[in-house]
């Protein structure tokens, strides 16, 4: 019988994937900058600095991209727990290392534009969205229960997939051109973020397939 492999013997089996995965992913991703991806001219000062405050008629978004928009954003803006949550099952030396550090700085990119493009645009409340990335971050994320390696890559591999469909479809809600093209953006950097963790998972798959109950890995 196939003897399951510790946490760190994986590790060890997958790191020439993970260094195959990382020259991959780098050879593919493309450079952008969050302030290309935002209006603006559209903005202006906040009654702070002797301008106005919010209010609900300067935004030109629907209810429907409201709440898309600000559920994606405390989404990405919860990175830190992700962080801690991937570095903890990985590792920060050799290979993954440079992952955990290389998909840190891209995700952030995320939470940057988009609350951006939010205040410029006046598209909802920053001071309930402000309070509310408060709230949320302080809360922070766990995933319960004793998760391993096996099952927060397997995890991981289907939220950026579904991230990378909500900020399509989100974009697509938006009615603005602008909005659209910077999700868009978002949504391939999530999408070769789900190819890494993909293939990560087969891999894993391959050497070893076995649980200790006798199941496979969810991946």
């Amino acid at each position: 019988m196939t003897r399951e492999l510790t946490e760190l013997e994986l590790l060890h089996e997958l790191e020439a994937v993970a260094e195959e995965n990382v020259h991959r992913h780098l050879s593919m991703t493309k450079d952008w900058h969050p302030h290309d991806y935002v209006p603006w001219d559209d903005g202006r000062n906040f009654a702070a600095l002797g301008g106005i405050d919010w209010d609900p008629g300067q935004s030109t978004l629907s209810d429907t991209a409201k709440a898309a928009m600000i559920t994606n954003l405390l989404t990405e803006d919860n990175l830190p727990s992700y962080h801690r949550e991937i570095a903890e099952h990985f590792s920060l030396d050799g290979a993954w290392g440079t992952w955990v550090g290389r998909w840190t700085a891209e995700e952030n990119k995320h939470s940057i534009v988009m609350r951006d493009y939010l205040v410029v645009t006046r598209g909802v409340d920053p001071v309930a969205l402000e309070n509310a990335r408060m709230t949320h971050m302080t809360n922070g994320f766990a995933p319960g229960g004793n998760a391993g390696l096996l099952d927060s890559v397997s995890y991981v591999t289907f939220q950026e997939l579904a991230t990378r469909v909500s900020h399509r479809n989100t974009g697509k809600a938006c009615g603005d051109p602008i909005a659209d093209r910077m999700l868009a953006r978002v949504a391939a950097d999530e999408n070769l973020h789900m190819m890494f963790y993909r293939n990560i998972c087969g891999a894993a798959l391959d050497v070893s397939p076995i649980r200790p109950s006798g199941r496979s890995p969810r991946c």
